[in-house]
């Protein structure tokens, strides 16, 4: 009886619902319907889960909604103090990156899906710097613009046929 204990995460009913069945559970929780309202929609739908069940998962859930909102707000206040950049996006990827790393030593994780995880990863962070790349390239372009028609008196017919020559290229 002395032996070590290793503590078990329980797998409560809610995350064994379909996705869309479970996604309307995180929507109720998020406009805040009560647990017994989310056990009595399940219960029409099929799904006999109790009201403790939905508390336990709900609470799990707000831990991470809480989370989520928290680094979205510093995230905020990072871009207003450095300007556009990839602040909230990398805060996602912390997150993200946090959370692999909490499922590996907990052992939920299944080694041979690593290295899709981590290609996963390469791919979002890839898709990050081309769309920074993209916006970068596209506020020069419009500064460009802009830059050419400072100055120059126009009516709006000839703005609207300026932006939609130079602007949308058309």
């Amino acid at each position: 009886m002395g032996g070590v204990h290793i503590k078990i995460r329980r797998h409560g009913k809610v995350y064994d619902l379909p996705a869309e069945v479970k996604a309307e559970v995180d929507r109720f929780l998020v406009e805040g319907a009560t647990y017994e309202e989310i056990s009595e929609y399940l219960k029409k739908k099929g799904y006999d889960i109790s009201k403790s069940a939905i508390g336990r998962y709900g609470k799990e859930f707000f831990n991470f909604y809480r989370t989520v909102k928290i680094v979205e707000e510093k995230s905020r206040a990072l871009v207003s103090e450095a300007g556009d950049g990839l602040t909230l996006i990398e805060a996602c990827e912390k997150i993200f990156t946090k959370q692999i790393i909490e499922l590996l030593l907990a052992n939920e994780v299944d080694v041979r899906k690593i290295p899709r995880l981590i290609s996963d990863f390469a791919r979002l962070q890839q898709s990050s710097v081309m769309r920074e790349k993209v916006k970068a390239e596209l506020k020069k372009k419009l500064k460009k613009i802009l830059d050419s028609a400072e100055g120059k008196p126009m009516s709006q017919k000839e703005l609207l046929k300026f932006i939609k020559e130079k602007v949308y290229g058309l």
